[in-house]
């Protein structure tokens, strides 16, 4: 499983190299030059132009080093300082290597050289960049923007912490990054200036990489098939949970079947539904497995599921919670505990070793944390982590690439496309994550389950029904056929 890292987590891998396991700084620049250099090559044949824009900390350096290379394989090259001669160290000594004859420092002769070059290199900031560009760097940024771009770890311009994007910030086509994936390769607006993301090892050890955690993580197959618990042969519907839905109203019941669906493909051993009376014959008529009752004293069971569908039912979602069981809160319950936080917090204090899941999407962590969409999605990873660091729970915010959070850990998901972009999709993915929580799984473990199966039925379904076609009611059955190359049975 791959893993995300932050500018910080980054430098301090590199320190653990140099002062701990006594790798030299200029060999990690040397091989990261390397690198770059080999992508530059594949990209335009000998003998160029290549024009190198360059800063002045580490990321100038892997150019100056880069440069030096190509200039000795037959490439025309120019290096051009867009920030002076301040550098950093180690930039310090790669461009002492480099000709005099190919530097350019000034903005006219830097725009000059620009109709000619076939490729431009953009080694001008790296992680290191925060704010907004310096307009006379903008100014070459735009001289440059038509051309074939490729950038060293991050394109100069983007945050590489949170995606936000400095105005004239360059677009690359392929990035090279080293070592590991950052978090703007996931988070828009950077995302869309990143182009193809070519991660490349420089040499730094794992050892440096795991002293960093806790990162982001990229669930993969193997990770999820990990996850997945065999299922024991002398097995009946209580050794796999029972499941209550407290979803649904009279103006919604698709979104509860919807989430029926999601949990009893997942395997849950028994779901049962708590509805209002009139409610009840309706899903009778759509589902033929659940049990149905009425949303009334304490229903026995392993795990419930509270939201889908429900309407501004606060009195069903105080029927949920006071099951006191581990919990989903999905859609309807998290805008009703928008509007009451202390119902949250109540529970969560007198229930404080009882596991909590809030599904949220953008518009319902922004109402949740009193804030606006815009802020939830120009740092998304920063609004997950200033939810938790308010109730002790598990958060899903889903969108593209969709963040599950606790307190320990945070992952990325990479499954799914824009066929979810449908309403009930979420129903599903809700349903999916209570019946793992149902089956005795740890909150997370169920949430990232979840998560990466819902992606991956739908990119199974995308082969036969388009991401226009495909439906939120034929994701359960995909989540079937997806789980059949997991399952395991004990």
């Amino acid at each position: 499983m791959k893993s995300v890292f932050t500018a910080r987590q980054m430098r301090s891998a590199d320190a653990y190299c140099e002062n701990k396991l006594n790798i030299p700084s200029l060999t990690l620049m040397s091989k990261a030059a390397l690198a770059l250099t080999k992508v530059c090559t594949k990209a335009v044949p000998a003998p160029g132009p290549i024009l190198f824009l360059c800063g002045k900390g580490n990321n100038a350096g892997d150019g100056f080093a880069a440069a030096r290379i190509m200039k000795e394989m037959g490439y025309t090259v120019t290096v051009a300082l867009l920030c002076g001669r301040d550098f950093s160290p180690d930039a310090a000594v790669m461009f002492r290597m480099i000709p005099a004859s190919v530097v350019l420092e000034t903005e006219e002769e830097v725009l000059a050289c620009v109709p000619t070059a076939a490729l431009v290199v953009d080694c001008v900031y790296g992680t290191g960049f925060r704010g907004d560009l310096a307009e006379n760097i903008k100014t070459v940024f735009r001289a440059v923007q038509s051309k074939k771009i490729i950038a060293c770890d991050i394109p100069s311009g983007v945050s590489c912490d949170d995606g936000k994007v400095s105005d004239g910030a360059l677009c690359a086509w392929k990035t090279v990054t080293f070592a590991a994936y950052k978090p703007c390769f996931f988070l828009y607006p950077g995302k869309e200036f990143c182009g193809t993301v070519l991660p490349t090892d420089i040499g730094i050890p794992p050892e440096a990489l795991e002293k960093q955690h806790p990162g982001v993580d990229l669930p993969d197959k193997e990770y999820i098939r990990s996850l997945l618990r065999p299922r024991s042969e002398n097995s009946h519907k209580g050794t796999f949970g029972t499941l209550l839905s407290v979803c649904g109203s009279k103006e919604m019941t698709g979104a509860a079947a919807l989430s029926a669906m999601g949990a009893l493909r997942c395997g849950v051993g028994l779901l049962k539904m708590a509805l209002p009376s009139p409610v009840i014959p309706v899903l009778q008529a759509k589902l033929s497995e659940p049990v149905f009752s009425e949303r009334k004293g304490e229903i026995k069971a392993n795990a419930v599921l509270c939201g889908c569908g429900l309407g501004a039912d606060k009195k069903a979602l105080k029927f949920a919670l006071d099951q006191k069981k581990p919990i989903v809160l999905d859609a309807d319950a998290i805008n009703l505990i928008a509007e009451d936080p202390q119902l949250l917090n109540n529970f969560l204090e007198e229930n404080p070793n009882t596991e909590v899941i809030l599904t949220p999407h953008p518009a319902e962590l922004a109402r949740l944390m009193r804030t606006s969409v815009a802020r939830i999605e120009s740092d998304r990873l920063g609004a997950v982590r200033k939810c938790l660091s308010r109730w002790n729970i598990t958060l899903v915010l889903k969108g593209h690439h969709t963040i599950v959070a606790s307190a320990n850990r945070t992952f990325m998901n990479l499954t799914g496309n824009t066929g979810l972009a449908k309403g009930g999709s979420g129903d599903v993915l809700a349903g999916m994550i209570a019946s793992f929580l149902a089956q005795g799984y740890p909150a997370q473990d169920a949430a990232v389950c979840g998560v990466y199966l819902h992606g991956a039925a739908a990119d199974f379904l995308k082969e036969t029904f388009s991401e226009h076609g495909m439906l939120p009611s034929d994701l359960p059955l995909a989540v079937a056929r997806i789980l059949k190359e997991y399952e395991t049975i004990a």
